[in-house]
């Protein structure tokens, strides 16, 4: 049985999706993310970049790579995080309509029937982007994981790209996007 024996791919109605990685240096990130319509119709896309901090704060652990609970917060209109070892990071999502933050903590209510934590959950983007539940993330914009949200129409046979960078604080990129970002990609 193969994935082709499913159907999905039938009357060509999917997208191709390609993500990038490049690096101006070790702590610049740049990312472009391509998503391709195969089919013949103009079809909508939400895509999310996200960022998120592995969490192991949770775990009651002490020493190397496992310190305090790090961050992510919107200031300025740009995403910032801070990690003990890390230091800070900013991260921008091209074109992105919004940016929605949670805590990479599991929703241990559904899958447990026990009391969550935190009111904002692992899978709280999918209930806010699939599900219409606003409340479903942080309205004060901070948490241990964020993500971009682009909504997307993308015309039949066409492709759509989002760029992506993630940069140290103390090394920021004179220019985010625009040439320099293409040229290094």
């Amino acid at each position: 049985y193969e994935l082709l024996d499913t159907g999905v791919f039938d009357q060509d109605r999917y997208f191709d999706v390609f993500v990038e990685y490049a690096k101006a240096n070790p702590n610049d990130i740049a990312i472009r993310i391509s998503i391709v319509n195969r089919s013949k119709q103009p079809a909508p896309v939400s895509l999310l970049p996200s960022l998120w901090f592995r969490n192991v704060w949770s775990w009651g652990r002490s020493g190397e790579g496992f310190g305090p609970e790090p961050r992510i917060w919107i200031e300025d209109g740009r995403v910032h995080c801070e990690q003990q070892e890390l230091g800070r990071y900013v991260f921008e999502v091209e074109g992105a309509e919004e940016y929605i933050f949670t805590n990479n903590e599991t929703n241990k209510e559904l899958l447990y029937n026990s009391a969550n934590s935190t009111p904002y959950v692992k899978d709280a983007f999918h209930r806010y982007v699939v599900e219409g539940e606003k409340e479903a993330v942080n309205p004060h914009q901070q948490g241990t994981k964020c993500a971009g949200v682009l909504r997307l129409v993308i015309p039949p046979g066409e492709t759509a790209e989002v760029r992506i960078r993630l940069w140290a604080q103390s090394e920021a990129p004179t220019q985010i996007f625009g040439t320099p970002f293409d040229r290094l990609m």
